[in-house]
């Protein structure tokens, strides 16, 4: 905590070297889940002789990938939050590693507590209000045009070329991470690709749940953790959604999301069940590659490890989700969870 602490008044101080009196406060860690580290944290100041406070967040990215994570969600911020998206604000980009040991943006605090602790508390018409508005901005994101916002990522437009280039990537990284017998799961997606529906690409969030929706005092939400984001078919974001959220808590919300988000979107969500496997296969592939290699090897933190032990009947539902949805099994990764 104190690196951080000494780091960030450094990296302030050349960075706003008018500000008299300038003090890094309240240094919190408030790292959730696997990928990165987060502190928030106070600059006080002063400033034509008053004090002045500015409450920020510092996203912290590990691994390999670190550097292009942190240019990718910086940007994707950016972008949404000026065309008016609720995303935090964010301020600064450091690539360089020699402040904090590795890179970071700094964003906006938001003042509130995350959507999930309501659901988890609420009244039922309460968590019926609360689905209404977390669908209401999947959707709305989903609707978002990607072409104009990222330009530089639109050299495909549809589904197809998108699953091709994802199923190749997949299989280079499971081999060169030495798990490629998840290459069946992989197998069986190639098999029956060319079944799926086309629909035109969009932004996708890429870990979307309520623990991701922050509300603010006025219950406004606000959408964090945009390290995952991607141009891809939205089937591909709610259907990792769905997994996580039927995994964790309850099989039913399965249903309760896909009729959620078919009310509000409009037409019917096709072949629904191809992208549950392309879901299934990530999740796989991502705690494979790191209880086999180290969670680095995926961007992730070290005690992401152990955080996945911990979620073991998690995982042991997942890997049930993909015989149920393809008659497959991995001995492989079956060893893997008996050994958790």
């Amino acid at each position: 905590m104190n690196s951080v602490v000494a780091g960030l008044a450094e990296y302030y101080n050349q960075l706003c070297p008018d500000r008299e009196d300038l003090v890094i406060s309240g240094v919190k860690e408030i790292t959730m889940g696997w990928e990165t580290d987060l502190y928030s944290f106070n600059v006080e100041f002063s400033e034509a002789g008053r004090l002045l406070t500015e409450e920020r967040v510092v996203r912290l990215y590990p691994g390999i990938f670190a550097v292009e994570k942190a240019v990718k969600e910086f940007k994707v911020m950016r972008r949404l939050f000026d065309v008016g998206y609720p995303v935090p604000q964010v301020f600064h980009l450091e690539t360089d590693t020699a402040t904090l040991a590795k890179p970071f943006i700094i964003m906006e605090r938001i003042k509130g507590h995350n959507m999930l602790e309501d659901f988890l508390e609420g009244s039922e018409e309460q968590r019926k209000s609360l689905m209404t508005i977390f669908i209401k901005l999947f959707v709305h994101l989903h609707n978002l045009d990607g072409a104009r916002l990222f330009p530089e990522a639109f050299d495909i437009n549809d589904t197809t070329p998108n699953i091709n280039r994802t199923l190749d990537s997949a299989r280079k990284n499971i081999r060169e991470n030495y798990v490629d017998w998840l290459e069946p799961v992989l197998d069986w997606l190639d098999k029956h690709k060319n079944d799926v529906s086309s629909e035109k690409l969009s932004i996708i969030h890429g870990d979307f749940h309520p623990n991701n929706i922050m509300l603010r005092e006025d219950n406004s939400p606000v959408v964090i953790d945009w390290g995952a984001a991607a141009i891809g078919d939205y089937r591909v974001d709610l259907a990792w959604t769905i997994l996580l959220s039927s995994t964790y808590t309850d099989p039913d919300l399965r249903k309760i999301i896909l009729e959620a988000y078919e009310e509000i979107s409009g037409p019917k969500i096709r072949d629904f069940e191809f992208f549950e496997v392309m879901a299934i296969f990530r999740r796989l592939r991502d705690v494979s590659v790191s209880l086999t290699s180290g969670a680095e090897k995926m961007g992730m933190r070290p005690e992401a490890v152990e955080k996945m032990r911990q979620d073991s009947e998690h995982l042991r539902r997942v890997y049930n989700l993909l015989s149920e949805r393809t008659g497959l099994r991995i001995l492989e990764f079956e060893d893997l969870l008996n050994a958790l």
